[in-house]
Formats: structure tokens, sequence, C-alpha cells
């Protein structure tokens, strides 16, 4: 319905009815309220506004995920390379103590090995020598004026050398024999001030 429906409505005439003018002047007003109306804005209805809000919401939400998962994503590769520069730097450390350490073993291998070098030079030196000969019974010593004290008996004597007597000792420890071994035949052959002592420096002195 438009203004002009409104204003040219014609109604029947009848005796004793309305004033024909002032029907006319009322539908004037009608049709310019609806034209008013008419121009006015339209009003956006619930449904759109409540449409307008839940898009905005879904909007927010979407970039807070957008920022979370870029979040996300930084923190992750910032730990990926505090992790990598962390495995990095224990990676150079292992590698510095191996270096040090292949350098110690180094070291005690040239150690031992001149060490065994002097050992086996040290056998050599030892087995020229060969057992210390017996020494040759004394003889009687000529009576003196006064009494004086009786020597051992000629197949008993003892040497005094502990020199000697340390050369056989090594000889036979670096040979094997056993500490008692050693100590009996010393015992037996030399006369010294201190066995234990010498087996004890010799013994030694052989790893034994």
């Amino acid at each position: 319905m438009d203004r002009d429906e409104i204003e040219r409505q014609e109604f029947p005439a009848a005796r004793r009815g309305y004033d024909a003018a002032a029907v006319h002047e009322h539908l004037r007003r009608v049709a310019d309220e609806f034209e008013a109306l008419a121009a006015r804005p339209r009003t956006a209805s619930l449904a759109e506004g409540t449409s307008s809000q839940v898009r905005a919401i879904i909007e927010a939400a979407e970039s807070s995920a957008q920022r979370l998962r870029d979040d996300a994503g930084r923190e992750a590769g910032e730990h990926v390379e505090r992790v990598g520069a962390a495995a990095k730097d224990l990676l150079a450390k292992i590698e510095r103590a191996q270096a040090e350490l292949d350098a110690l073993l180094g070291g005690l291998r040239s150690s031992a090995e001149r060490l065994s070098d002097s050992l086996d030079e040290l056998r050599g030196d030892v087995a020229t020598l060969g057992p210390a000969p017996t020494p040759a019974p004394a003889e009687p010593a000529e009576p003196a004026a006064e009494p004086a004290a009786s020597a051992p008996a000629a197949n008993g004597a003892r040497s005094g050398d502990e020199a000697g007597a340390r050369l056989v000792a090594l000889n036979m420890a670096l040979e094997g024999a056993p500490r008692e071994e050693t100590a009996s035949y010393l015992g037996e052959h030399y006369e010294l001030p201190d066995l234990e002592a010498l087996l004890d420096d010799v013994y030694t002195s052989a790893g034994k």
C-alpha cells in the first residue's frame, strides 16, 4: 500500500455519515505517518544482532587461537634451539675429556714400555752375573798369644758381601723364585745384618 492508495480511498455516501473533509484530512495524516515510517531506517532484528555478536565472538576466538599457536610454535622453536646448544656444549666437553684421556693413556703406555725395557735390560745384566760363587773355606788362623774366638767351620762359612747377595736375590726374584726360597738360599750362603729388609727392597723393585 502506498500514499496514493490511502489518500484516494473512496467511501460510499450515506445519510448522516462522517464529514468527507474530515475523513480526507485523517487519511492524509495516516499517509504522512506511513510515509515517515517507511523512510525511517530499518532497525536490525534481534536475530541479526545476535548473529553479529556470535560472529564477532568466533572471530575473536579464532584470532586468540592463532596467537596461541604462534606463541607455542615460537616457544617450541626456542626450546629446541636451547636443547641443541646444550647438546653441542656437552659434546664439546666430552671430546675435550676424551682428548685428555687419550693423552694420559699415551703417556702411561710410553712409561710402561720404557719400564719394561729397563727391566729386560736389568734381567740381562743380572743373568750375566749368575749366582755369586761360594767363598772358599777360610784357613785356620795362627794361634795367638791370647785365646781367640773360634772361627766358623770350614764347610759352614758364609760370605758377608751384601751387594753380591742383593744381586743374587734380585736374579732369583726376576726368575720367579718365591721369597721363602730366596731367603733360604741367602741365609745358607750369606751373613747379612738384615735379611728381611734386603728381601723387601729386592722384591719391591722386581714388582713381586
